[in-house]
């Protein structure tokens, strides 16, 4: 396994959210400019009332790079990544590291709650072909509502 010495992986707090919120606010010719559709101060507060979420951010020297909610299914049988950002500055602190670190420890946390499958729901159609050479599959349906992007753990 590849180790990452400079990256640290913690939980997500409410400044997490506040700051990962302001990323829209960033205007330069390096920045990404698409982002999520949605508000992480707002999922905050859903998530942290789930017993069953996964959570997870990653900072570099100091600056938050990336973050991912995420949770488990009704049977628990799955873990969906179900929010995925990363800072919209290229290059980003993390580099291409986020989602490796991400998935890897989404696929721990499947692995101790006994799920065997590992779902990135909604995914960005442009990121297919990446997400694939992470191991997931195409885009497919998950449970006849969402598109996702599946692995086999």
């Amino acid at each position: 396994m590849e180790e990452f010495p400079e990256i640290e992986a913690m939980g997500i707090s409410y400044k997490d959210a506040f700051t990962a919120d302001s990323w829209k606010n960033i205007n330069s010719v390096e920045a990404r400019r698409s982002r999520g559709g949605w508000e992480w101060v707002r999922e905050f507060s859903y998530y942290k009332k789930r017993p069953n979420r996964f959570e997870i951010s990653l900072w570099r020297t100091g600056i938050l790079g990336a973050l991912c909610y995420g949770q488990t299914s009704k049977q628990g049988t799955t873990v969906r990544m179900n929010l995925i950002e990363s800072i919209p500055i290229r290059p980003t602190p993390l580099g291409m590291k986020a989602f490796p670190i991400m998935s890897y420890a989404a696929a721990v946390f499947a692995d101790i709650v006994g799920a065997d499958e590992l779902w990135v729901l909604d995914p960005d159609p442009n990121l297919e072909s990446f997400y694939m050479k992470e191991g997931f599959s195409s885009r497919t349906i998950y449970h006849g509502k969402r598109v996702g992007q599946r692995r086999i753990l």
